[in-house]
């Protein structure tokens, strides 16, 4: 059964053209992953589905029974509202119904006449309690809970978490919200690997549809069905597990070369019937019907050029070596940009760490690993002055220049061009910008002029990393920058932050990233804080 269809549907952002001719179904119990590079459309789709957008031209048709559960990247994050009254609110007919359950028990009397009506009562409010599937939401709901660390916070206001346990709880509703299709936009934010199991089964055993756009290859591959291809302006649905995408992809994009093969030897001979024809007309003069078909054989030309596929960018992407004078710190400020000196953190309910010791030298490259909770944040929250040492101190250069970047991106003017906004936080010139973008991003002149709020969340995170760079900024501290971004922006990340000249502090779960990256390791377990062996 159809939950929805789309027919024929384009999508273009004012002059930004993301598809067109989409044809696509998401049937009843579909396991689907969206996968695309950043900026291809994917979020845009799930928004087109969930109507807080538009088509430009086609048919979206939505099952009149349709009920879609939407989490996205950037969701409500200041509900006036406890945790648990928010994880309860997707069971509120069930909490009903158990309510009345209880409230039938309890007018039993001991009266024979009574207690035979009260139990005639009793058994149509357990009928409906079990009819609604209740003692296994009951048990997810609690197995959620404990999975996902949120005992203690059940009685927190929502403002008050986390930005990871906002995340969480969000997650919780859109997961056991009544639907029968669950849009996932990046719910990967803040995971560590038992979270990302645990949803990956839920997943897998849901008689729900899921429509999913991860960057997370490990992710994905266990639990999709199908797969939602956005590549080259077109939306291709693939059948099957990732193994058999990827080899169906891969005939595919040879059997886009081999036609392109084909088209590019009719252009050529096109190309010399025409010539040959131009040579005729100048020869015999202006003479109207030779004109006729020389201008026929220049449209043929046209059609045929502008049939050519692109091929994928996936399949062509090249990473160009960037030029030292774009990642090269120039002032000289000493060795050593900061020291963490016998650093322990403690908060009431928990320790973090003790007796923490390591330097931040004006070429160090860190990468701070470890288990949700376990204190990355909060230590690179001390290197910046935003939080204080329990005991210990962290002594910091007063010449050296930090930036911070975190997960969210926040841009202040979305309305501004990259070109303009780099020149408005950097002070460097038009000529300068330009080339340092086509080096460090190998995108097409017309990237440049893009306008900040047509970027998707992956390019964002690329440009102010950039940005940051360019900045003359001695140290950088990254939280988790890879969360919505595919393979080849992490390659980017990767080789822009190996060959920086300054010094970077990193924390991540990405598992693909720290194989790309030449960073020293650190973890942080059992409340201790170690240098750990790569692979």
């Amino acid at each position: 059964m159809n939950i929805i269809e789309f027919k024929d549907v384009a999508k273009s952002h004012l002059t930004q053209k993301l598809y067109e001719n989409v044809n696509l179904e998401i049937n009843k119990g579909d396991k689907i992953a969206i996968v695309g590079n950043n900026g291809s459309g994917k979020s845009t789709l799930l928004k087109l589905i969930n109507e807080d957008e538009y088509p430009t031209y086609g048919d979206i048709v939505i099952e009149e029974e349709a009920q879609i559960a939407y989490f996205d990247q950037f969701g409500e994050t200041s509900l006036d509202k406890s945790v648990k009254e928010l994880l309860d609110s997707p069971f509120e007919h069930i909490i009903k119904a158990q309510v009345h359950l209880e409230e039938v028990s309890t007018q039993f009397t001991g009266e024979a006449d009574n207690d035979e009506k009260v139990m005639e009562e009793f058994q149509k409010a357990s009928d409906l309690f079990e009819s609604l599937g209740a003692y296994d939401y009951i048990h997810l709901q609690s197995e959620f809970i404990d999975v996902f660390e949120l005992d203690s916070k059940l009685d927190r206001e929502f403002k008050d978490l986390s930005g990871g346990e906002k995340q969480y709880v969000r997650l919780a509703i859109a997961l056991f919200k009544e639907s029968n299709l669950v849009i996932l936009d990046e719910p990967l934010s803040y995971f560590d690997k038992k979270k990302t199991a645990w949803l990956a089964n839920f997943i897998s055993k849901s008689s729900k549809a899921f429509l999913v756009v991860s960057h997370s290859i490990d992710f994905i591959r266990l639990f999709s069905n199908k797969f939602f291809d956005v590549d080259n302006f077109k939306v291709t649905t693939y059948e099957g597990d990732y193994r058999t995408y990827q080899k169906d992809k891969k005939i595919q994009l040879k059997e886009e070369k081999k036609e392109n093969r084909e088209k590019e030897f009719e252009i050529e001979k096109t190309r010399e019937r025409i010539k040959k024809k131009e040579i005729l007309v100048q020869g015999v003069g202006n003479n109207r019907s030779h004109a006729v078909i020389l201008r026929r054989m220049e449209r043929e030309l046209e059609r045929l050029e502008k049939g050519k596929n692109v091929h994928s960018k996936e399949s062509e992407y090249t990473y160009n070596s960037s030029p030292e004078e774009y990642l090269t710190i120039n002032k000289d400020i000493g060795d050593v940009i900061a020291s963490v000196n016998n650093v322990s953190k403690e908060f009431p309910e928990k320790t973090l760490y003790k007796d923490v010791n390591f330097d931040i030298l004006k070429n160090s490259k860190i990468c701070i690993v470890g288990e949700n909770g376990a204190g990355k944040s909060t230590l690179l929250k001390m290197i910046l002055g935003e939080e204080v040492p329990t005991t210990g101190t962290i002594d910091i250069n007063p010449k050296a220049k930090f930036s911070y970047i975190e997960q969210e991106t926040i841009l202040e003017d979305e309305n501004m061009r990259i070109t303009e906004y780099i020149q408005d936080k950097t002070g460097l010139n038009q000529d300068f910008i330009e080339g340092a973008i086509d080096s460090l991003f190998n995108y097409e002149e017309e990237f440049r002029s893009k306008k900040l709020y047509m970027l998707s969340g992956g390019e964002k995170k690329r440009l102010e990393i950039f940005t940051n760079i360019l900045a003359e900024t001695h140290l950088l501290v990254i939280d988790e920058p890879s969360t919505y971004m595919d393979r080849y922006s992490r390659s980017t990340i990767a080789n822009m932050l190996n060959e920086y000249h300054g010094a970077v502090v990193l924390v991540t779960h990405d598992k693909e990233l720290l194989r790309m990256i030449n960073f020293e390791m650190f973890d942080i377990r059992d409340r201790l804080f170690r240098e750990k062996e790569r692979g």
